[in-house]
């Protein structure tokens, strides 16, 4: 890396850092004071609410302090006349913007990789949780799902745990229910539910020329292995309004889904909000950058800033809300999500071209 490259590195990351550490505790800060009377008295629980709070909030606040470092850190280096001199000494646009690139473009891979991490991705949820009933998990009751031809039914399912109560499996062959399975208990392991304790009752066959042998039996076992694939989680999210599953859960859940001949749109929009979505920040510094004018004079600065931070803002709203609609099943993922990044993609390489 050139010493160029190096000077403009440091800086930009010091910008970055600045920003993201002051938008982090503003909100968390403006959140605590808001909340701090609604969470329980336990210091454990408010130093988890925090953290999870934190966390919750990078979602908002990386993509927005990735962009404005490069608006201060251009702005530093127009007002004392650097820009105008590298590009003096033969320097192009290209080499001066690949720093910004290629630092934003790794932060933003380092974050979708977080969205592998069941806690990341569960940290809005952890801290709704704590506020709302004082615990770190909530209970869902009352489950019904399809495996395949067969369908189950969960009294109560605790996420956290991988455990469940009350739940009862209708095993059904070609529209005919041929057995219920019932358990008292049921635990997740090795890609598959271990019920405990198991009722079955077999449903008896219904022959014409001999209805008076038929009846209904039920047996007993130590434990039995049904509804392979559904996690915990998968159940829980795709159970709420709003899915909020890992990456690769959520591949897994299409993959489910899709077996069962379900609706994926909820599921993939919570994918492509997490592969996609944050390339926002990227493409925008790509094109925003060759905006910039090349020294102070004959440029009004403080007007340029201004458009700079509303024109960031109304896009991301733009796009977040789209985002929230598409993860609602309101609007198809592919519309609500991807579309808008290509047209911002497609908007950044239009004023490459024609800036450059």
């Amino acid at each position: 890396m050139l010493l160029f490259q190096k000077f403009l590195s440091r800086l930009y990351v010091k910008k970055f850092l600045l920003l993201f550490i002051a938008f982090e505790l503003f909100f968390v800060g403006f959140d605590l004071l808001r909340n701090l009377k609604r969470l329980p008295d336990s210091a454990n629980l408010q130093i988890l609410y925090t953290v999870n709070k934190f966390l919750e909030f990078i979602n908002y606040t990386l993509p927005l302090s990735l962009i404005f470092a490069l608006l201060l850190a251009m702005l530093q280096i127009i007002k004392s006349n650097e820009l105008v001199t590298l590009y003096a000494l033969g320097v192009s646009k290209e080499r001066v913007a690949r720093p910004f690139l290629i630092i934003a473009s790794v932060l933003t891979l380092i974050y979708i990789g977080l969205n592998t991490l069941p806690y990341f991705v569960q940290s809005m949820e952890t801290s709704t949780n704590i506020r709302r009933v004082g615990t770190i998990s909530s209970i869902s009751s009352s489950i019904f799902i399809k495996s395949g031809d067969n369908y189950a039914y969960i009294e109560r399912l605790n996420p956290h745990n991988k455990s469940a109560e009350g739940m009862k499996v209708f095993r059904i062959e070609h529209g005919d229910l041929k057995e219920i399975i019932e358990a008292k208990r049921g635990r997740f392991k090795n890609d598959h539910w271990e019920l405990e304790d198991v009722m079955i009752l077999h449903k008896p066959r219904l022959d014409p020329t001999h209805l008076q042998d038929a009846k209904l039996t039920i047996t007993t076992h130590k434990k039995r292995d049904v509804l392979t694939g559904f996690t915990p989680r998968i159940i829980d999210t795709l159970f709420q309004s709003s899915p909020r599953l890992t990456i690769q859960d959520s591949i897994l859940a299409m993959e489910l889904l899709d077996k069962q001949k379900l609706r994926t749109e909820k599921v993939r929009a919570n994918l492509y909000m997490m592969l996609f979505f944050p390339l926002f920040a990227p493409i925008t510094i790509f094109g925003l950058f060759f905006l910039f004018p090349a020294q102070h004079r004959g440029s009004n600065l403080p007007v340029f800033t201004t458009l700079v931070i509303f024109g960031t803002l109304v896009v991301w709203g733009i796009l977040f809300t789209l985002t929230q609609i598409a993860l609602n099943g309101a609007i198809s993922p592919e519309a609500g999500i991807i579309l808008p990044i290509v047209l911002l993609a497609a908007a950044a390489f239009y004023i490459y071209r024609k800036y450059r």
